[in-house]
Protein backbone atom coordinates (compact mmCIF):
# COMPACT_ATOMS: atom_id res chain seq x y z
CA UNK A 1 0.00 0.00 0.00
CA UNK A 2 3.00 2.33 0.41
CA UNK A 3 3.02 2.85 -3.37
CA UNK A 4 -0.40 4.51 -3.17
CA UNK A 5 0.72 7.03 -0.53
CA UNK A 6 2.08 9.75 -2.91
CA UNK A 7 -1.26 10.09 -4.71
CA UNK A 8 -3.35 9.58 -1.56
CA UNK A 9 -1.46 12.30 0.33
CA UNK A 10 -1.98 14.91 -2.40
CA UNK A 11 -5.66 14.00 -2.97
CA UNK A 12 -6.52 14.00 0.74
CA UNK A 13 -4.37 17.10 1.21
CA UNK A 14 -6.43 19.02 -1.35
CA UNK A 15 -9.63 18.28 0.58
CA UNK A 16 -7.89 19.14 3.87
CA UNK A 17 -6.82 22.54 2.50
CA UNK A 18 -10.35 23.32 1.30
CA UNK A 19 -11.72 22.43 4.76
CA UNK A 20 -9.12 24.60 6.49
CA UNK A 21 -10.06 27.48 4.21
CA UNK A 22 -13.69 27.13 5.29
CA UNK A 23 -12.91 27.23 9.03
CA UNK A 24 -9.83 29.47 9.31
CA UNK A 25 -10.10 33.21 9.72
CA UNK A 26 -8.85 35.28 6.80
CA UNK A 27 -5.69 36.45 8.59
CA UNK A 28 -4.69 32.78 9.09
CA UNK A 29 -5.30 31.69 5.51
CA UNK A 30 -1.85 32.77 4.30
CA UNK A 31 -0.59 29.71 6.23
CA UNK A 32 -2.38 27.48 3.68
CA UNK A 33 0.73 27.89 1.52
CA UNK A 34 2.83 26.26 4.26
CA UNK A 35 0.27 23.44 4.65
CA UNK A 36 0.33 22.87 0.87
CA UNK A 37 4.12 22.74 0.80
CA UNK A 38 4.14 20.20 3.67
CA UNK A 39 1.63 18.04 1.76
CA UNK A 40 3.70 18.17 -1.43
CA UNK A 41 6.89 17.48 0.53
CA UNK A 42 5.34 14.44 2.23
CA UNK A 43 4.18 13.10 -1.13
CA UNK A 44 7.67 13.61 -2.60
CA UNK A 45 9.20 11.78 0.41
CA UNK A 46 7.01 8.72 -0.14
CA UNK A 47 7.63 8.87 -3.92
CA UNK A 48 11.43 8.92 -3.57
CA UNK A 49 11.19 5.89 -1.27
CA UNK A 50 9.71 3.86 -4.15
CA UNK A 51 12.61 4.50 -6.54
CA UNK A 52 14.33 1.41 -7.93
CA UNK A 53 11.83 -1.09 -6.57
CA UNK A 54 10.02 -3.53 -8.83
CA UNK A 55 7.03 -1.93 -10.51
CA UNK A 56 3.99 -2.05 -8.22
CA UNK A 57 0.55 -2.79 -9.63
CA UNK A 58 -2.80 -1.76 -8.14
CA UNK A 59 -6.40 -2.36 -9.19
CA UNK A 60 -5.37 -4.85 -11.87
CA UNK A 61 -2.97 -2.84 -14.02
CA UNK A 62 -4.82 0.46 -13.62
CA UNK A 63 -2.05 2.01 -11.52
CA UNK A 64 1.60 1.13 -11.96
CA UNK A 65 4.56 2.72 -10.18
CA UNK A 66 7.62 2.18 -12.38
CA UNK A 67 10.64 4.50 -12.37
CA UNK A 68 9.26 6.54 -15.28
CA UNK A 69 6.07 7.22 -13.32
CA UNK A 70 8.09 8.06 -10.19
CA UNK A 71 10.34 10.52 -12.03
CA UNK A 72 7.34 12.21 -13.68
CA UNK A 73 5.54 12.37 -10.32
CA UNK A 74 8.54 14.14 -8.79
CA UNK A 75 8.54 16.67 -11.64
CA UNK A 76 4.81 17.29 -11.09
CA UNK A 77 5.26 17.74 -7.32
CA UNK A 78 8.15 20.15 -7.93
CA UNK A 79 6.04 22.15 -10.40
CA UNK A 80 3.18 22.34 -7.87
CA UNK A 81 5.56 23.39 -5.06
CA UNK A 82 7.09 26.13 -7.22
CA UNK A 83 3.58 27.34 -8.07
CA UNK A 84 2.65 27.48 -4.37
CA UNK A 85 5.73 29.63 -3.75
CA UNK A 86 4.83 31.90 -6.69
CA UNK A 87 1.28 32.28 -5.42
CA UNK A 88 2.25 32.91 -1.77
CA UNK A 89 2.74 36.67 -2.10
CA UNK A 90 0.70 37.09 -5.28
CA UNK A 91 -2.57 35.84 -3.81
CA UNK A 92 -2.41 38.23 -0.84
CA UNK A 93 -1.81 41.30 -2.99
CA UNK A 94 -4.60 40.48 -5.45
CA UNK A 95 -7.01 39.53 -2.66
CA UNK A 96 -7.96 36.32 -4.48
CA UNK A 97 -9.44 33.20 -2.84
CA UNK A 98 -6.82 31.30 -0.81
CA UNK A 99 -8.54 27.93 -0.49
CA UNK A 100 -9.48 27.68 -4.15
CA UNK A 101 -5.94 28.52 -5.25
CA UNK A 102 -4.14 25.93 -3.12
CA UNK A 103 -6.91 23.30 -3.05
CA UNK A 104 -7.51 23.31 -6.81
CA UNK A 105 -3.76 23.35 -7.47
CA UNK A 106 -3.31 20.18 -5.39
CA UNK A 107 -6.27 18.54 -7.15
CA UNK A 108 -4.79 19.45 -10.54
CA UNK A 109 -1.47 17.89 -9.49
CA UNK A 110 -3.30 14.75 -8.31
CA UNK A 111 -5.06 14.42 -11.69
CA UNK A 112 -1.76 14.63 -13.54
CA UNK A 113 -0.18 12.10 -11.13
CA UNK A 114 -2.97 9.67 -11.99
CA UNK A 115 -2.17 10.11 -15.70
CA UNK A 116 1.52 9.44 -15.07
CA UNK A 117 0.98 6.35 -12.90
CA UNK A 118 -1.34 4.34 -15.11
CA UNK A 119 -1.15 2.16 -18.22
CA UNK A 120 -4.91 2.17 -18.70
CA UNK A 121 -6.31 4.77 -21.11
CA UNK A 122 -9.64 5.03 -19.28
CA UNK A 123 -7.78 5.95 -16.08
CA UNK A 124 -5.74 8.43 -18.16
CA UNK A 125 -9.02 10.07 -19.14
CA UNK A 126 -10.20 10.18 -15.50
CA UNK A 127 -6.95 11.80 -14.41
CA UNK A 128 -7.17 14.26 -17.28
CA UNK A 129 -10.68 15.28 -16.26
CA UNK A 130 -9.64 15.79 -12.62
CA UNK A 131 -6.89 18.10 -13.88
CA UNK A 132 -9.16 19.85 -16.40
CA UNK A 133 -11.96 20.68 -13.95
CA UNK A 134 -9.41 22.09 -11.51
CA UNK A 135 -7.71 24.02 -14.30
CA UNK A 136 -10.95 25.72 -15.39
CA UNK A 137 -11.45 26.97 -11.81
CA UNK A 138 -7.84 28.12 -11.47
CA UNK A 139 -8.02 30.05 -14.76
CA UNK A 140 -11.02 32.08 -13.59
CA UNK A 141 -9.67 32.73 -10.10
CA UNK A 142 -9.58 36.53 -10.61
CA UNK A 143 -13.34 36.92 -10.44
CA UNK A 144 -13.45 40.65 -11.29
CA UNK A 145 -11.11 40.36 -14.27
CA UNK A 146 -12.85 40.18 -17.66
CA UNK A 147 -9.87 38.52 -19.35
CA UNK A 148 -9.76 35.81 -16.68
CA UNK A 149 -13.48 35.10 -17.04
CA UNK A 150 -13.23 34.98 -20.83
CA UNK A 151 -10.20 32.67 -20.65
CA UNK A 152 -11.97 30.32 -18.20
CA UNK A 153 -15.06 30.05 -20.43
CA UNK A 154 -12.95 29.53 -23.55
CA UNK A 155 -10.83 26.90 -21.78
CA UNK A 156 -13.94 25.10 -20.53
CA UNK A 157 -15.66 25.02 -23.95
CA UNK A 158 -12.65 23.94 -25.99
CA UNK A 159 -11.57 21.51 -23.26
CA UNK A 160 -15.01 19.89 -23.31
CA UNK A 161 -14.75 19.32 -27.06
CA UNK A 162 -11.28 17.85 -26.65
CA UNK A 163 -12.55 15.54 -23.88
CA UNK A 164 -15.38 14.38 -26.15
CA UNK A 165 -12.89 13.59 -28.93
CA UNK A 166 -10.77 11.57 -26.51
CA UNK A 167 -13.75 9.59 -25.20
CA UNK A 168 -14.96 8.84 -28.73
CA UNK A 169 -11.49 7.59 -29.66
CA UNK A 170 -11.41 5.39 -26.55
CA UNK A 171 -14.85 3.95 -27.41
CA UNK A 172 -13.77 3.06 -30.93
CA UNK A 173 -10.54 1.43 -29.73
CA UNK A 174 -12.30 -0.47 -26.92
CA UNK A 175 -14.78 -1.83 -29.46
CA UNK A 176 -11.87 -3.00 -31.56
CA UNK A 177 -9.61 -4.49 -28.87
CA UNK A 178 -11.89 -5.10 -25.86
CA UNK A 179 -9.33 -3.40 -23.61
CA UNK A 180 -8.29 0.05 -22.37
CA UNK A 181 -4.71 -1.12 -21.73
CA UNK A 182 -2.05 0.97 -23.48
CA UNK A 183 -0.13 -2.11 -24.68
CA UNK A 184 -3.25 -3.85 -26.06
CA UNK A 185 -4.47 -0.64 -27.69
CA UNK A 186 -1.08 0.10 -29.26
CA UNK A 187 -1.01 -3.42 -30.70
CA UNK A 188 -4.10 -2.55 -32.79
CA UNK A 189 -2.39 0.43 -34.46
CA UNK A 190 -1.87 -1.28 -37.80
CA UNK A 191 -5.12 -3.23 -37.89
CA UNK A 192 -7.04 -1.02 -40.31
CA UNK A 193 -8.99 2.22 -40.83
CA UNK A 194 -11.17 1.76 -37.71
CA UNK A 195 -8.10 1.72 -35.46
CA UNK A 196 -6.73 4.72 -37.32
CA UNK A 197 -9.99 6.60 -36.74
CA UNK A 198 -9.91 5.77 -33.03
CA UNK A 199 -6.29 6.86 -32.67
CA UNK A 200 -7.00 10.04 -34.61
CA UNK A 201 -9.62 11.11 -32.06
CA UNK A 202 -7.54 9.89 -29.09
CA UNK A 203 -4.42 11.75 -30.20
CA UNK A 204 -6.44 14.87 -31.02
CA UNK A 205 -7.70 14.98 -27.42
CA UNK A 206 -4.20 14.54 -26.01
CA UNK A 207 -2.75 17.07 -28.47
CA UNK A 208 -5.22 19.67 -27.19
CA UNK A 209 -4.04 19.24 -23.61
CA UNK A 210 -0.41 19.44 -24.76
CA UNK A 211 -1.14 22.53 -26.92
CA UNK A 212 0.22 20.87 -30.05
CA UNK A 213 -0.72 22.62 -33.32
CA UNK A 214 -3.33 22.81 -34.75
CA UNK A 215 -4.99 22.13 -31.35
CA UNK A 216 -3.17 24.99 -29.61
CA UNK A 217 -5.57 27.93 -30.19
CA UNK A 218 -6.72 28.07 -26.56
CA UNK A 219 -3.25 28.36 -25.00
CA UNK A 220 -2.29 32.06 -25.60
CA UNK A 221 -5.67 33.38 -24.39
CA UNK A 222 -5.76 31.08 -21.34
CA UNK A 223 -2.17 31.86 -20.34
CA UNK A 224 -2.85 35.60 -20.67
CA UNK A 225 -6.07 35.49 -18.66
CA UNK A 226 -4.97 33.04 -15.96
CA UNK A 227 -3.07 34.21 -12.84
CA UNK A 228 0.63 34.37 -13.71
CA UNK A 229 1.71 31.61 -11.24
CA UNK A 230 -1.00 29.31 -12.62
CA UNK A 231 0.01 30.06 -16.23
CA UNK A 232 3.50 28.79 -15.33
CA UNK A 233 2.00 25.57 -13.93
CA UNK A 234 -0.07 25.09 -17.12
CA UNK A 235 3.04 25.57 -19.25
CA UNK A 236 5.03 22.86 -17.47
CA UNK A 237 3.01 20.22 -15.59
CA UNK A 238 0.50 18.93 -18.21
CA UNK A 239 3.38 18.39 -20.65
CA UNK A 240 5.14 16.03 -18.20
CA UNK A 241 2.08 13.78 -17.77
CA UNK A 242 0.77 14.04 -21.35
CA UNK A 243 4.05 13.29 -23.09
CA UNK A 244 4.63 10.30 -20.77
CA UNK A 245 1.27 8.86 -21.94
CA UNK A 246 2.26 9.38 -25.58
CA UNK A 247 5.66 7.83 -24.95
CA UNK A 248 4.06 4.76 -23.33
CA UNK A 249 1.96 4.29 -26.50
CA UNK A 250 5.07 4.51 -28.69
CA UNK A 251 7.14 2.29 -26.37
CA UNK A 252 4.49 -0.46 -26.57
CA UNK A 253 5.26 -0.91 -30.29
CA UNK A 254 8.60 -2.29 -31.62
CA UNK A 255 10.68 0.55 -33.13
CA UNK A 256 10.94 -1.17 -36.51
CA UNK A 257 7.14 -1.39 -36.69
CA UNK A 258 6.43 2.09 -35.27
CA UNK A 259 7.76 4.04 -38.28
CA UNK A 260 5.63 1.99 -40.70
CA UNK A 261 2.33 2.64 -38.90
CA UNK A 262 -0.12 5.15 -40.42
CA UNK A 263 -0.30 7.13 -37.16
CA UNK A 264 3.43 7.96 -37.47
CA UNK A 265 3.05 10.53 -40.31
CA UNK A 266 0.14 12.12 -38.38
CA UNK A 267 2.33 12.77 -35.33
CA UNK A 268 5.21 13.79 -37.62
CA UNK A 269 3.05 16.48 -39.26
CA UNK A 270 1.73 17.66 -35.88
CA UNK A 271 5.30 18.02 -34.52
CA UNK A 272 6.45 19.96 -37.60
CA UNK A 273 3.42 22.27 -37.54
CA UNK A 274 3.85 22.87 -33.80
CA UNK A 275 7.48 23.95 -34.25
CA UNK A 276 6.53 26.42 -36.99
CA UNK A 277 3.35 27.82 -35.39
CA UNK A 278 4.87 28.15 -31.91
CA UNK A 279 7.99 30.02 -33.01
CA UNK A 280 6.36 32.23 -35.66
CA UNK A 281 3.54 33.06 -33.23
CA UNK A 282 5.99 34.07 -30.48
CA UNK A 283 7.83 36.41 -32.88
CA UNK A 284 4.72 38.61 -33.19
CA UNK A 285 3.96 38.98 -29.46
CA UNK A 286 4.46 42.12 -27.36
CA UNK A 287 2.78 40.66 -24.27
CA UNK A 288 5.23 38.44 -22.38
CA UNK A 289 2.58 35.99 -21.13
CA UNK A 290 1.43 35.41 -24.71
CA UNK A 291 5.07 35.17 -25.84
CA UNK A 292 5.75 32.50 -23.22
CA UNK A 293 2.53 30.71 -24.27
CA UNK A 294 3.68 30.45 -27.89
CA UNK A 295 7.15 29.58 -26.62
CA UNK A 296 5.69 26.66 -24.62
CA UNK A 297 3.96 25.48 -27.83
CA UNK A 298 7.33 25.54 -29.61
CA UNK A 299 8.95 23.56 -26.78
CA UNK A 300 6.12 21.01 -27.03
CA UNK A 301 7.06 20.58 -30.69
CA UNK A 302 10.64 19.79 -29.71
CA UNK A 303 9.46 17.29 -27.09
CA UNK A 304 7.30 15.65 -29.77
CA UNK A 305 10.51 14.86 -31.70
CA UNK A 306 11.74 12.85 -28.68
CA UNK A 307 8.42 10.98 -28.58
CA UNK A 308 8.55 10.19 -32.31
CA UNK A 309 12.11 8.93 -31.82
CA UNK A 310 10.92 6.78 -28.90
CA UNK A 311 13.73 8.19 -26.76
CA UNK A 312 12.58 8.48 -23.16
CA UNK A 313 15.90 9.73 -21.76
CA UNK A 314 16.02 12.86 -23.94
CA UNK A 315 12.32 13.57 -23.27
CA UNK A 316 12.71 13.32 -19.48
CA UNK A 317 15.83 15.51 -19.54
CA UNK A 318 13.99 18.12 -21.62
CA UNK A 319 11.02 18.04 -19.22
CA UNK A 320 13.31 18.43 -16.18
CA UNK A 321 15.04 21.38 -17.81
CA UNK A 322 11.76 22.98 -18.91
CA UNK A 323 10.52 22.78 -15.31
CA UNK A 324 13.22 25.24 -14.28
CA UNK A 325 13.10 27.36 -17.45
CA UNK A 326 9.31 27.65 -17.73
CA UNK A 327 8.54 28.32 -14.08
CA UNK A 328 11.65 30.49 -13.77
CA UNK A 329 10.40 32.74 -16.58
CA UNK A 330 6.94 33.05 -15.04
CA UNK A 331 8.61 33.71 -11.66
CA UNK A 332 10.27 36.79 -13.20
CA UNK A 333 6.87 38.05 -14.36
CA UNK A 334 5.36 37.33 -10.94
CA UNK A 335 8.21 39.08 -9.11
CA UNK A 336 7.68 42.20 -11.22
CA UNK A 337 3.97 42.37 -10.41
CA UNK A 338 3.43 45.08 -7.85
CA UNK A 339 0.62 46.61 -5.80
CA UNK A 340 -1.94 44.20 -7.28
CA UNK A 341 -0.99 45.11 -10.85
CA UNK A 342 0.73 42.80 -13.32
CA UNK A 343 3.34 44.21 -15.74
CA UNK A 344 3.38 41.84 -18.70
CA UNK A 345 3.88 44.09 -21.74
CA UNK A 346 7.33 44.07 -23.32
CA UNK A 347 7.65 47.85 -22.93
CA UNK A 348 7.10 47.51 -19.15
CA UNK A 349 10.48 45.75 -18.94
CA UNK A 350 12.43 48.59 -20.57
CA UNK A 351 15.50 49.29 -18.44
CA UNK A 352 14.58 46.58 -15.93
CA UNK A 353 18.02 44.98 -16.33
CA UNK A 354 19.70 47.98 -14.64
CA UNK A 355 16.84 48.95 -12.32
CA UNK A 356 16.56 45.40 -10.90
CA UNK A 357 20.00 43.94 -11.71
CA UNK A 358 19.60 40.55 -10.00
CA UNK A 359 16.16 39.82 -11.43
CA UNK A 360 17.20 41.10 -14.85
CA UNK A 361 20.37 39.00 -14.92
CA UNK A 362 18.67 35.78 -13.80
CA UNK A 363 15.74 36.32 -16.20
CA UNK A 364 18.25 36.88 -19.02
CA UNK A 365 20.09 33.61 -18.24
CA UNK A 366 16.79 31.70 -18.20
CA UNK A 367 15.77 33.23 -21.56
CA UNK A 368 19.18 32.35 -23.00
CA UNK A 369 18.67 28.78 -21.81
CA UNK A 370 15.22 28.68 -23.44
CA UNK A 371 16.85 29.85 -26.68
CA UNK A 372 19.29 26.93 -26.43
CA UNK A 373 22.63 28.67 -25.86
CA UNK A 374 25.52 26.72 -24.22
CA UNK A 375 26.46 26.03 -21.49
CA UNK A 376 22.90 26.12 -20.12
CA UNK A 377 20.57 23.16 -19.66
CA UNK A 378 18.45 24.35 -22.59
CA UNK A 379 21.33 23.73 -24.99
CA UNK A 380 22.01 20.19 -23.72
CA UNK A 381 18.27 19.34 -23.72
CA UNK A 382 17.89 20.36 -27.37
CA UNK A 383 21.13 18.58 -28.28
CA UNK A 384 19.92 15.31 -26.74
CA UNK A 385 16.49 15.51 -28.44
CA UNK A 386 17.94 16.40 -31.86
CA UNK A 387 20.58 13.65 -31.55
CA UNK A 388 17.88 11.11 -30.74
CA UNK A 389 15.86 12.37 -33.73
CA UNK A 390 18.78 11.93 -36.14
CA UNK A 391 19.49 8.42 -34.83
CA UNK A 392 15.81 7.54 -35.39
CA UNK A 393 15.88 8.78 -39.00
CA UNK A 394 13.95 12.01 -38.35
CA UNK A 395 16.59 14.23 -39.96
CA UNK A 396 14.18 16.54 -41.89
CA UNK A 397 12.19 17.17 -38.68
CA UNK A 398 15.40 17.82 -36.74
CA UNK A 399 16.54 20.33 -39.40
CA UNK A 400 13.19 22.10 -39.04
CA UNK A 401 13.70 22.07 -35.26
CA UNK A 402 17.15 23.67 -35.62
CA UNK A 403 15.89 26.34 -38.05
CA UNK A 404 12.92 27.26 -35.85
CA UNK A 405 15.26 27.34 -32.82
CA UNK A 406 17.17 30.09 -34.63
CA UNK A 407 13.88 32.00 -34.90
CA UNK A 408 13.43 31.51 -31.16
CA UNK A 409 16.74 33.27 -30.52
CA UNK A 410 15.23 36.45 -31.99
CA UNK A 411 12.23 36.70 -29.65
CA UNK A 412 14.06 35.60 -26.51
CA UNK A 413 16.94 38.03 -27.05
CA UNK A 414 14.48 40.81 -27.89
CA UNK A 415 13.37 40.72 -24.24
CA UNK A 416 17.00 40.90 -23.08
CA UNK A 417 17.67 43.82 -25.43
CA UNK A 418 14.64 45.72 -24.09
CA UNK A 419 15.76 45.14 -20.48
CA UNK A 420 19.32 46.37 -21.06
CA UNK A 421 19.27 48.76 -24.04
CA UNK A 422 16.18 50.91 -23.49
CA UNK A 423 15.40 53.61 -20.96
CA UNK A 424 12.91 52.71 -18.19
CA UNK A 425 9.29 53.01 -19.24
CA UNK A 426 7.51 56.07 -17.74
CA UNK A 427 4.68 55.31 -15.35
CA UNK A 428 5.97 51.84 -14.47
CA UNK A 429 6.62 51.70 -10.72
CA UNK A 430 7.54 48.20 -9.64
CA UNK A 431 8.43 47.38 -6.04
CA UNK A 432 9.85 43.94 -5.54
CA UNK A 433 7.78 42.59 -2.69
CA UNK A 434 7.48 38.86 -3.31
CA UNK A 435 10.44 36.99 -1.72
CA UNK A 436 9.00 33.52 -2.49
CA UNK A 437 8.81 34.39 -6.22
CA UNK A 438 12.45 35.49 -6.06
CA UNK A 439 13.30 32.10 -4.50
CA UNK A 440 11.66 30.30 -7.46
CA UNK A 441 13.56 32.58 -9.85
CA UNK A 442 16.83 31.68 -8.11
CA UNK A 443 15.98 27.95 -8.19
CA UNK A 444 15.28 28.30 -11.91
CA UNK A 445 18.78 29.74 -12.38
CA UNK A 446 20.39 26.96 -10.33
CA UNK A 447 18.42 24.34 -12.30
CA UNK A 448 19.43 25.47 -15.79
CA UNK A 449 23.09 25.92 -14.73
CA UNK A 450 23.22 22.58 -12.90
CA UNK A 451 21.63 20.68 -15.80
CA UNK A 452 23.88 22.44 -18.29
CA UNK A 453 27.24 22.04 -16.55
CA UNK A 454 26.82 18.95 -14.34
CA UNK A 455 24.16 16.72 -15.94
CA UNK A 456 25.82 13.36 -15.23
CA UNK A 457 24.01 12.49 -11.99
CA UNK A 458 20.52 13.43 -13.18
CA UNK A 459 21.13 11.66 -16.53
CA UNK A 460 21.92 8.45 -14.64
CA UNK A 461 18.50 8.50 -12.94
CA UNK A 462 16.75 9.63 -16.13
CA UNK A 463 18.18 6.72 -18.15
CA UNK A 464 17.09 4.30 -15.40
CA UNK A 465 13.57 5.76 -15.58
CA UNK A 466 13.50 5.54 -19.38
CA UNK A 467 14.57 1.89 -19.26
CA UNK A 468 11.53 1.03 -17.12
CA UNK A 469 9.23 1.93 -20.03
CA UNK A 470 10.24 -1.13 -22.03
Amino acid sequence: MSALLPLAVVSAGAIFVLLLDAFWKRESKAHLAVVSLVILGASAFFTIGLWGRDASFFFGSSLRLDDAAILTTLLLLAAAAFTVLLGWGWIQRLDAAFGEFYGLLLLAAAGLMIMAQTRDLLVVFLGLEVFSVSAYGLTGLKRNDDKASEAAVKYFLTGSFAGAFLVFGLAVLFGLTGSFGIAETAASLGSGPTALLGFGFLLSGLAFKLALAPFHMWAPDVYEGAPTPIAGFFAVAPKAAGFLVLLRLVAAVPKAVWVSLPVFPFLYAVAALTLVVGNLGALRQKNLKRLLAYSSIAHAGTMAIAVLAGDGASLFFYLANYLFMGLGAFAALTAMSSHGREYNELDDFAGAGFKYPWIGAIFAVILISMAGFPPTGGFLAKFLVFSAGVKAGLTPLVILGVVTSLLAVAYYLRVVVVMYMRDPAPGVEIEIENPSALLVLFLGLVGVIQLGLFPANILHFIRQAAASLF
